[in-house]
């Protein structure tokens, strides 16, 4: 359903949420290389409504025309199914930065970093978010079967009557994240640096701060990022998986002495 849009709210740089979904529409199927007409046709799949290319062409012009698309709750998981992609890509902020979040109650905008903290929580709330992921981990520890229409760039047809109609997938565990996070600390760090051969002394100033950056993170205690009670459970819980795993292994270890 689309929602007209203030006169002169692109101008000032003004998004609101479905506008930042819309954005990402774009991104999403130029990132996995699909046509609008394609795109329609996996939406129509996923969401049982009908979708075209013109209804795909004006979601994605949401962002600088005057009718804004409002995306809905089951519109989203299947933008994430269209394209291989979680739901929060699609609420990624614009890679330059520009602009700002405005909100009903917030008409003048909120920073982007802002938008980040709603998608990825902040300190103090993490002990609920890990508390209620912590009873899915053993699950998905193991990975999952996913529908394989979902995956993009998918086998030929006899290879899909062999593999089944199910694809496994492993979702993201916590040290991925931990990873990930390292990732854009280097990356930040770096971008825009020097190069080498260019300016050296920029380059080994920005290799000097990475490197303090990291050791002050590995010299922090857990706690000072995790509230202790979290990093007790997570802790006893390692135990125990340690300890069923060695009791599983104890009656293959007696045959194998046999």
């Amino acid at each position: 359903m689309a929602r007209a849009k203030p006169q002169g709210e692109q101008r000032e740089q003004r998004w609101t949420a479905s506008q930042v979904v819309a954005h990402n529409l774009t991104k999403a199927r130029e990132l996995r290389q699909l046509t609008q007409a394609e795109v329609a046709e996996r939406l129509s799949r996923f969401t049982g409504s009908s979708w075209s290319q013109i209804t795909v062409a004006q979601a994605e012009g949401s962002v600088g025309g005057q009718r804004v698309r409002q995306f809905t709750a089951n519109e989203l998981v299947a933008l994430a199914r269209t394209f291989d992609l979680p739901v929060l890509f699609f609420f990624l902020p614009p890679d330059d930065g520009v602009g700002q979040l405005v909100t009903d109650d917030a008409p003048y905008g909120l920073p982007w970093e802002y938008l980040m903290v709603l998608l990825l929580g902040s300190r103090e709330g993490f002990g609920v978010l890990a508390e209620r992921a912590a009873n899915w981990e053993a699950v998905l520890a193991k990975g999952i079967d996913i529908p394989r229409i979902d995956v993009l760039a998918d086998a030929e047809a006899i290879s899909r009557d062999i593999a089944g109609s199910l694809q496994h997938r492993t979702p993201l565990l916590p040290e991925d994240v931990l990873a990930a996070a390292f990732h854009g600390l280097a990356a930040r760090r770096m971008r825009g640096a020097q190069r080498p051969g260019d300016d050296l002394t920029a380059f080994i100033s920005n290799l000097r701060g990475l490197a303090d950056a990291l050791a002050a993170f590995n010299n922090y205690r857990p706690g000072a990022f995790v509230a202790d009670d979290v990093v007790a459970d997570v802790a006893e819980q390692r135990k125990s998986r340690e300890q069923r795993r060695r009791t599983a292994s104890r009656p293959a270890e007696e045959d194998d002495d046999e």
